[in-house]
């Protein structure tokens, strides 16, 4: 009896020890979960800058987690630009991005009056901040019709992104032409997003198994699509050359031209892409 008393005692003054190192662990680490839907609405960039005139505050839900943090549109007139509200939410907004500052794409909704709204964003800090957040700079926000700055064009990493928070992926690659169908397997790899290549692979095989892990240790991509983009094709395959510089952990610069075969069953059918030869 005694040594049973004895090994309580133990026990119970070890969780004493234990559980203030947990809940201070878990104090650093501030997340809040939001219950995701399925997919949101795509607005057009013209009403969202009405219904988040600068100044305003909302939340912000990372798609693929459910994580939330808060912020204040501050500028921005093709997309908003906008700050986290406080060093909480400066710290999830990092935890996104596994604690690194990122030009990363990341699927996102926002939730106005009663509907989740499909946008996305980056993870970098860059230009002027004005508030106690321990984030220097702000970070951008776009929704569909959006642009950037510097070239007043809608960035296709974004594009996909809102699409992906949407829903909308599939029925994009569905209508999506050869061109249009690399792009996506070249920007998955580049925002390091499976969701945007699986919608052009083969639903099965070893070979979509094998491109999906192609994106492993990339850390950044350029590219040019080579030759002419058309809507209409007549052929059932092409192969389209990219020449490409990608970056990847712990290897550093790679230059190589690829060729990626598209291909569809019928005249209807979607382009996949069933064949990605890397060159040296």
């Amino acid at each position: 009896m005694d040594s049973r008393k004895n090994r309580l005692t133990f026990l119970f003054v070890l969780m004493l020890m234990i559980l203030p190192f947990h809940a201070a662990e878990a104090s650093e680490f501030p997340f809040t979960v939001y219950p995701v839907p399925e997919k949101g609405t795509i607005l057009k960039w013209e009403k969202v800058n009405r219904l988040l005139p600068t100044g305003k505050k909302f939340k912000v839900i990372d798609l693929e987690t459910g994580f939330y943090f808060s912020v204040q549109r501050r500028a921005g007139n093709k997309h908003a630009d906008v700050q986290p509200l406080t060093y909480k939410d400066t710290a999830v907004l990092k935890h996104l991005y596994n604690g690194k500052w990122s030009w990363r794409r990341r699927a996102i909704l926002i939730p106005v009056k009663g509907k989740m709204l499909a946008a996305s964003m980056h993870g970098m800090p860059h230009g002027a901040g004005a508030l106690q957040n321990g984030f220097p700079g702000h970070f951008c926000i776009h929704f569909a019709g959006s642009t950037t700055h510097k070239t007043r064009n809608a960035d296709p990493s974004h594009k996909l992104m809102i699409l992906k928070a949407g829903g909308k992926l599939e029925d994009y690659a569905h209508h999506a032409n050869p061109h249009q169908i690399v792009q996506m397997y070249l920007l998955s790899l580049k925002e390091n997003d499976p969701d945007l290549m699986k919608p052009v692979l083969p639903e099965k095989g070893a070979e979509s198994k094998k491109l999906l892990k192609t994106g492993k240790g990339v850390t950044a991509i350029h590219y040019d699509i080579r030759g002419k983009e058309s809507k209409k094709h007549r052929t059932f395959k092409t192969v389209i050359p990219v020449k490409t510089v990608i970056y990847r952990e712990n290897k550093g610069v790679e230059k190589t031209m690829i060729r990626i075969t598209v291909a569809r069953l019928t005249p209807w059918s979607a382009w996949k892409i069933n064949k990605v030869d890397w060159g040296r």
